[in-house]
């Protein structure tokens, strides 16, 4: 009887240990994942901030293209006042 009984700790202690290093590697899993989440945030926050810029650069460069349209048009006008 008590044979049995050791077996059984012998066994209840190995699957402890399994379960253990299963924890242990599901933690650095989770840890390996979290700290991708941060990057992945980080670079997802620069990339707003850059569009947010380069969003402004363009309706500046669509309003100075705008204004040169504008004055090609009176240049036109006075050209063609001038012949």
């Amino acid at each position: 009887m008590h044979y049995c009984l050791f077996h059984f700790q012998i066994a209840a202690e190995k699957l402890v240990k399994q379960l253990e290093a299963q924890v242990a590697e599901a933690t650095a899993k989770v840890d390996d994942c979290n700290h991708s989440l941060q990057e992945i945030n980080s670079a997802k926050g620069r990339l707003q901030a850059e569009n947010v810029e380069l969003a402004r650069q363009l309706e500046e460069a669509e309003s100075q293209v705008a204004q040169l349209q504008k004055a090609k048009q009176n240049a036109q006008k006075l050209l063609d006042e001038a012949k």
